[in-house]
């Protein structure tokens, strides 16, 4: 399911070609399209560790108070009842849409908080380099990467007041990326490329003229020379550790979460067993993952009959059971990060990354960082294997 918001762009000298207005015209849309299922993977890799209330992309909480029409409108004055509550709710919403923005259309796959690496300078992956703050107040919310030697930050705000590129508070959040500095091993502060990423969302008491709306810009931050080389690889490798050590507590995968938060070697006596998967829709059919479902009780979402592995279905004259959701990592990139851990605890090489993801279901969103969530019955558990 797509909703449709307006856009807007500030300091992109080249627009990237899925925000053009045309193909051949370097200027952006006026509109683009959000899918609904990759709005939630974004938010639930974001928001929670393990299990998040209700896990499935068809039941993501926020769009039960999305109105039925094209446009991303909320019904009444949006979510919460509260001051606190609208600011808190719609902050988590935009931080999702930053994410979401900055991987469908400028490639950027792999997110790190600033709480992870700010001040972190006894990481291991760092090397002889430091993330420190310069300047008290807030600094971006993500250091992000396309790859293990393009290094980004980000910073992302959601309200549901008027935003604008000539506006205070616009400012006030490019003056953001002064506050955060990378320094190399002499000491000498590095300038890294960022993205601004604001959404302003719109409710059923906005006049029609109002609509939610996407605008970015990208600054970045002071520094002598541009973070590149041997520092640039170092700092990416400790995002991409960081991006999925989250997956793997997700995948209850705890003594790897850590190694890779860490950026320390997973020993030889700390085995990783797992469950080998297969979506059983195409056009990934036969895509094998590694992962597990989360259930919304304790019935078993799995039996064996006649020698399959079959959907179970406990009460089958009831339409309205809930159904477990699936979340797991493709094979092929969680063999990489295992065996990545288990080496150096460093990603000195480009790990895989799945492109052309085509539409399988509404309900399913898979990312290039191969991780995937959708509703359970949709895969096949086939194998299990010690890493």
């Amino acid at each position: 399911m797509d909703k449709v918001i307006k856009l807007g762009l500030n300091k992109y000298p080249t627009i990237p070609h899925t925000l053009r207005s045309a193909p051949k015209l370097n200027q952006p849309a006026q509109e683009i399209s959000v899918g609904l299922a990759q709005l939630f993977h974004h938010y639930y890799l974001d928001t929670y560790g393990r299990r998040p209330p209700s896990p499935d992309p068809t039941q993501f909480e926020h769009v039960r108070f999305l109105l039925p029409t094209s446009d991303f409108r909320f019904q009444g004055g949006g979510l919460g009842i509260s001051t606190a509550a609208r600011r808190s709710r719609s902050c988590e919403l935009g931080q999702a849409f930053c994410r979401w923005f900055l991987h469908e259309h400028l490639n950027i796959t792999y997110f790190a908080h600033m709480g992870d690496l700010l001040d972190r300078q006894l990481h291991r992956a760092f090397g002889g380099c430091s993330i420190s703050r310069s300047k008290s107040g807030d600094t971006p919310d993500y250091f992000c990467a396309e790859s293990v030697d393009r290094v980004f930050l980000a910073e992302a705000k959601g309200r549901y007041t008027s935003i604008g590129f000539a506006t205070k508070e616009f400012d006030g959040w490019r003056e953001q990326f002064n506050r955060v500095q990378v320094l190399d091993a002499a000491g000498i502060p590095r300038s890294v490329k960022g993205h601004v990423v604001a959404t302003r969302f719109a409710t059923e008491r906005d006049s029609a003229v109002v609509r939610t709306t996407l605008l970015a810009e990208d600054p970045q931050s002071p520094g002598e020379r541009p973070l590149d080389g041997e520092l640039a690889r170092v700092l990416g490798s400790a995002i991409i550790g960081s991006h999925y050590s989250r997956i793997a507590e997700k995948l209850d995968q705890p003594l790897l979460a850590a190694a890779l938060r860490n950026g320390v070697t997973l020993p030889p006596e700390i085995l990783v067993p797992v469950v080998v998967w297969e979506l059983a829709m195409p056009p990934f059919k036969g895509r094998r993952f590694v992962g597990g479902y989360f259930s919304p009780d304790d019935t078993p979402a799995f039996r064996v009959m006649d020698g399959k592995v079959v959907a179970n279905r406990n009460d089958p004259l009831r339409l309205d059971r809930p159904r477990a959701t699936f979340f797991g990592v493709e094979e092929k990139i969680f063999r990489q990060i295992v065996s990545a851990c288990r080496s150096t605890g460093r990603f000195d090489e480009q790990l895989n990354q799945l492109e052309n993801i085509e539409p399988i279901y509404s309900g399913i969103s898979m990312l290039r960082d191969g991780s995937i969530v959708g509703p359970a019955e949709f895969f096949l558990p086939i194998s299990t294997a010690t890493l």
